[in-house]
């Protein structure tokens, strides 16, 4: 299964959702391909993100987002977007099984508050996409 995650930098809820669902994923015994891409992908993680994740023991490595143009767009089964302008800079495929729009709001990425705040929202996201209790 392929999965793709879109936001616009990608380095905040793109790759706290990308995280997550490689761990949640790999303890399901779920084999996916996920991928995390930016509408005006930044070129790393904050620090603090990093953090928060690591709290929890999420992989932190390959969080770096791709441009949207680098995404296999047809061959992915999911698209999720993360932001309102992913929603609307990602066209309607009939290939994808499956296409959502979180709306779950940005957090500050110097926050660690917010941070955790985020991880949690996205952590109950995805065990309902994984169908996970």
């Amino acid at each position: 299964m392929k999965l793709a995650f879109v936001s616009t930098k990608g380095v905040v809820r793109g790759a706290m959702a990308k995280a997550i669902t490689s761990k949640m994923a790999r303890l399901a015994l779920l084999s996916m391909d996920i991928y995390l891409a930016g509408t005006e992908p930044a070129e790393e993680v904050p620090p603090k993100v990093l953090q928060v994740l690591k709290e929890k023991e999420y992989p932190t490595e390959n969080l770096v987002p791709i441009p949207i143009s680098q995404l296999p767009y047809d061959d992915l089964d999911i698209l999720i977007t993360l932001s309102p302008e992913a929603r609307d800079r990602c066209p309607y495929s009939p290939a994808h099984k499956r296409r959502e729009h979180w709306v779950i709001e940005e957090a500050s990425p110097e926050d660690v508050t917010e941070l955790r705040k985020l991880r949690d929202k996205l952590e109950t996201a995805v065990k309902e996409l994984l169908k996970i209790k």
